[in-house]
C-alpha cells in the first residue's frame, strides 16, 4: 500500500494540517521521504561526519545556517509548488545510479569529500525523480544550494597558506620590518611566525563563496554583477586575509608575540570578519536590483521553460519509482559493506636489507616517528652507510577500509614539534617534503604510497589506483613508504639509500617475513 498522508484533523494538529495538502503531493512526499530514509541510513557515516565538521571546525559553522536557508527558499516557492502536480520522472534514475555511484567511489578510496558529494546528490536526486522536472525547476536553486552543505576547502589550504605567505612577507617588507621567509615560516625580529592551515582563511573564503551565491541569485538579475559580486567574495576575503596576518606580526614588533596571538584571535573572530563581510556587501549594494519575491516568480517561470515540459513527457508514477530507487539503494550498500570488510592479512615486518646502508639503534634528535593510528604493521629504524650519513625508514600496511593517506598518517607526525614548511624535490613515485622543528631541527622525507607492487607520490592517485581491488572485492594490503633525513645533506643521502633499496616497492617487498 502506497504510503499515502492520512488526513484526518481529529487525530492531531499534524494531521489537521497534512489534510489541507493535496493529494497528489501527499503521495509523492510520503514516497520520497521513504526514500530519503533509506539514503540518509546508506550514507549516514557521512552526515553524521558533516555534521560534526559544522558543530566543531570554526572553517565550517556558517554550514548551520544553510538547512534554514533552503527551508526558507522553499517556502518562498510555496505559491509556484502549489500549482503544481508532482508526476515521477523515470529518466532520474540515472541520476540516482550516477549519485550511488559517486558515494561508492568517495567512500571505498576514503575520499571524503567525494563521498560526502554523493550524499547530498542522493537526495537531491531522489527529490527531482519523484516530483518531476516542474516541481524541479521551481526548486532548481534550493537544491542546488545543498551543495554547500559538504564541508569544502580543506583542498585549498595549501597554496591558500602559501599565498598569504607571500602577501605577509611583501607587506612586512613595505612597512619596514626585516623579516625572512622559509616556506610558510616569517622570521623577524619579534620571533618566528607560522602561517598555519588555520592561518590560510579558508573560513573566510568559504564563508563568504557562500553568501555570495545567495545574495547574488536572490537579489541581482544580471548575469555580469553575479559574477563580480562572486570576484569580490573571493578576492577580499584573501587580501583581508593578508592584512590580518601582516597586522599580527606589526602588533608582534610593539607588543610581542604571545600577546600580538591574543589580540589576533579576538579581532579575527568578532571584528575582522564582520568588518570584511560589510565591507564586500556595501561595495556590491548598489548592484541589487530585485527582491526575494521576485527571484521566486523567476523560479515559477522557469517551470513553463518549453524543454521542461519535453521532460516530463517521461513520466511514470511514483508508486513505481520509489521501490526502485530503494531496491538500488539496499544493494548499493551491501556492496560497499562486502568491499569495505574484506581485511588482507600482513605478515610480520622486519628491517630490509639494504646493499651499503646498516641499521642502527640511534634514534632522530628531536624524535621524528609518524602516527600510523590507523596501521595493521609498522615498522620504523634508522640505517647508516659508511660516510657517516643517517636515514630513518617508515612503512606501515593497511588493510580493509584504513588507508595511509588520511588522517593523522603522514610524514609530519601530529601534536609533535614537527611542521611541514615546503614541498621538496624527490625521486619519481615520491612526495617530498621540508619538515621543520623548534624552528632550528630540519629534515627532508620522501613518501610513497604503494600497492600491488606499484608506488605513487600523488595520494588521490593512489586511492584511484586501489578502487578496482576494491569494486573487485580483493583484499590487498596498502602500504606507506617514507625515508627521512636530517638537513643538511638530505637529498643527497635519501637518493643513496632509496636508489640501493630498489624504490619504495622493494623496500615493502624486502620486509616481509616469509
Amino acid at each position: 500500500m502506497p504510503p499515502e498522508l492520512i488526513r484526518n484533523p481529529r487525530h492531531s494538529p499534524i494531521a489537521a494540517t497534512l489534510s489541507r495538502v493535496p493529494a497528489a503531493w501527499a503521495k509523492a512526499l510520503g514516497w520520497l521521504a521513504l526514500v530519503w530514509a533509506a539514503a540518509l541510513l546508506l550514507t549516514g557515516g557521512q552526515w553524521f561526519a558533516m555534521a560534526h565538521q559544522w558543530l566543531t571546525v570554526s572553517a565550517y559553522q556558517h554550514i548551520l545556517f544553510v538547512p534554514p536557508i533552503i527551508g526558507w527558499l522553499v517556502w518562498n516557492r510555496r505559491a509556484a509548488l502549489a500549482q503544481i502536480e508532482p508526476r515521477g520522472w523515470w529518466p532520474g534514475l540515472f541520476l540516482m545510479l550516477v549519485a550511488l555511484a559517486v558515494w561508492l567511489v568517495g567512500s571505498l578510496i576514503s575520499l571524503n569529500i567525494v563521498a560526502q558529494v554523493g550524499a547530498v546528490m542522493l537526495l537531491q536526486a531522489a527529490t527531482l525523480t519523484l516530483l518531476g522536472p516542474r516541481a524541479g525547476a521551481v526548486l532548481l536553486f534550493p537544491l542546488a544550494f545543498a551543495v554547500f552543505l559538504v564541508p569544502f576547502g580543506e583542498e585549498i589550504v595549501p597554496p591558500l597558506q602559501m599565498l598569504t605567505a607571500d602577501i605577509v612577507i611583501a607587506l612586512t617588507h613595505l612597512s619596514g620590518i626585516e623579516a625572512h621567509i622559509d616556506g610558510v615560516f616569517i622570521d623577524t625580529p619579534a620571533g618566528l611566525f607560522e602561517v598555519a592551515a588555520a592561518c590560510a582563511g579558508v573560513q573566510f573564503v568559504v564563508a563568504m563563496i557562500t553568501l555570495g551565491v545567495l545574495a547574488a541569485k536572490i537579489g541581482m538579475e544580471r548575469w555580469p554583477r553575479r559574477i563580480a559580486l562572486m570576484a569580490l567574495c573571493v578576492v577580499v576575503p584573501i587580501l583581508a586575509n593578508g592584512v590580518r596576518a601582516w597586522g599580527t606580526i606589526a602588533i608582534a614588533q610593539v607588543i610581542g608575540a604571545e600577546r600580538a596571538g591574543g589580540v589576533d584571535h579576538i579581532i579575527y573572530g568578532w571584528v575582522f570578519f564582520a568588518v570584511v563581510v560589510a565591507l564586500v556587501l556595501a561595495l556590491a549594494w548598489r548592484w541589487f536590483d530585485r527582491d526575494p519575491d521576485a527571484e521566486a516568480l523567476s523560479a515559477a517561470r522557469l517551470a513553463e521553460h518549453p524543454l521542461v515540459a519535453k521532460l516530463e513527457r517521461h513520466s511514470l508514477s511514483a508508486t513505481t519509482l520509489a521501490p526502485l530507487l530503494i531496491s538500488a539503494i539496499v544493494l548499493v550498500g551491501m556492496w560497499s559493506a562486502l568491499a569495505t570488510s574484506s581485511a588482507a592479512n600482513v605478515p610480520a615486518l622486519r628491517a630490509p636489507q639494504v646493499p651499503g646502508w646498516t641499521q642502527v639503534a640511534d634514534p632522530a634528535t628531536p624524535e621524528w616517528r609518524p602516527a600510523g593510528k590507523a596501521a595493521s604493521a609498522i615498522l620504523l629504524t634508522r640505517y647508516r652507510d659508511q660516510e657517516g650519513r643517517f636515514v630513518d625508514l617508515y612503512i606501515a600496511a593497511y588493510t580493509g577500509d584504513a588507508d595511509p593517506t588520511v588522517g593523522e598518517e603522514g610524514a609530519v607526525p601530529p601534536e609533535t614539534p614537527w611542521r611541514h614548511v615546503e614541498a621538496a624535490p624527490a625521486l619519481d613515485a615520491m612526495r617530498g617534503d621540508r619538515l621543520m622543528a623548534y624552528g632550528r631541527d630540519r629534515r627532508v622525507a620522501w613518501t610513497g604510497f604503494v600497492t600491488n607492487g606499484t608506488s605513487q607520490a600523488n595520494p588521490l592517485l593512489f586511492r584511484i589506483s586501489t578502487l578496482g581491488d576494491r569494486l573487485r572485492l580483493r583484499a590487498e594490503p596498502r602500504w606507506i613508504v617514507i625515508v627521512s633525513a636530517p638537513e643538511p645533506g638530505a637529498a643527497p643521502a635519501l637518493q643513496a639509500f632509496v636508489s640501493a633499496a630498489g624504490g619504495p616497492a622493494a623496500l615493502v617487498q624486502r620486509s616481509q617475513t616469509r
